[in-house]
């Protein structure tokens, strides 16, 4: 293995990365239920991994909450409203499969404010990249309701303030197993986002066909790749090189926000994929390749799924030992069947010419 900085050796970068992380134990205190798959523990999994195990130390502010003029930038008043009046409650079923507790609309605030917190960290130039470990999740909550364990839209949230900052081509990124829904709704006929998701189409919640591309100024700026079950780690990678790079190299973003989901995990009590956390930290070391260490777009991180705590744990380590270069990854894996679904995405977008050229 080698030595942190290896990779900046491999891009010739001189200085590594400046890498933050967002996280909070007020977090944990969003309480779901005895059962449910979206727990406390895996947050606190991935805390006891950066106190104890991993070698390197970040920089951790506490998480911020974000304003009322944020939310409502993206969710209806009568929404937020909603949300609220969970504080005065023990329990509230916000959708079928989306539960809160007296703390979680604090827990909400603050996940959404950490994404607008790292969104300011990276324009200021004070980080690289900065990863916010937060819940609840964020990428399935639409303008008027939760769902898909996902109270406020976390990355949209933090995408629309970007947009207010006056950034022009924002890239998203979202590489959970399920489709981000609501992401995709948000900014579905702007062309200031590009939304590229892969994901299983027969899950939750059963959007993002490969025909979904847009709409108006944004036709060609959504990009759904539809990952088949028992897609490997050599599928993903191969897949992701072959789309991401041309999306980066032509769209140009001035930022990369990516929903940062690890239920694709063959271990994972949701996922019909079989990836391991391996396939996870070559997906961080493309971002890095592409963001900091080639064009300077810097990048959020926001954690979405991950629902067995030891892979997720396992796919944190492997992202983290990307990030700062203690671990390299095999950049030729070559797949059939991503060849496949990468001339699938051409064939569709082609007419857009947004990347394919």
């Amino acid at each position: 293995m080698p030595a942190a900085g290896g990779l900046c050796h491999i891009y010739g970068v001189s200085a590594p990365p400046k890498i933050g992380i967002i996280r909070d134990q007020r977090f944990l205190r969003h309480l779901t239920g005895l059962s449910h798959p979206e727990s406390p523990e895996r947050l606190s999994a991935i805390y006891r991994l950066l106190d104890y195990e991993f070698p390197v130390d970040f920089p951790q502010p506490p998480a911020q909450p974000a304003t009322l003029e944020q939310i409502e930038a993206v969710h209806r008043p009568s929404y937020v409203q909603m949300v609220l009046a969970t504080a005065r409650r023990r329990f509230t079923h916000l959708a079928a499969d989306t539960t809160a507790c007296a703390d979680s609309c604090l827990a909400a605030w603050l996940a959404a404010g950490s994404c607008v917190q790292g969104v300011d960290a990276l324009l200021a130039g004070e980080l690289d990249l900065c990863l916010a470990l937060v819940r609840p999740p964020g990428h399935h909550a639409l303008p008027e309701r939760a769902g898909g364990f996902c109270i406020f839209n976390n990355l949209g949230i933090a995408a629309r303030h970007a947009l207010q900052r006056g950034l022009k081509r924002i890239l998203i990124v979202d590489w959970d197993l399920h489709h981000g829904n609501g992401l995709q709704q948000l900014f579905y006929d702007q062309a200031e986002v590009f939304y590229l998701s892969s994901h299983h189409l027969q899950s939750f919640p059963r959007s993002g066909d490969w025909q979904e591309a847009g709409q108006g100024p944004g036709l060609g700026y959504t990009l759904n790749l539809c990952l088949p079950a028992g897609f490997n780690d050599a599928d993903m990678l191969h897949l992701y090189r072959e789309v991401l790079t041309p999306v980066v190299e032509r769209y140009r973003p001035q930022i990369i926000l990516v929903a940062c989901g690890f239920d694709g995990h063959a271990d994972d009590p949701l996922s019909n994929l079989a990836l391991s956390a391996e396939a996870f930290g070559g997906l961080a070391a493309l971002i890095m390749a592409l963001g900091p260490r080639q064009n300077g777009a810097p990048v959020l991180l926001a954690l979405e799924g991950g629902y067995n705590q030891a892979a997720l744990t396992a796919c944190v380590r492997r992202m983290l030992e990307a990030f700062t270069g203690a671990q390299t990854h095999a950049w030729s894996a070559r797949s059939g069947l991503a060849a496949e679904l990468v001339a699938r995405a051409r064939t569709v977008h082609r007419p857009f010419r947004v990347w394919t050229g």
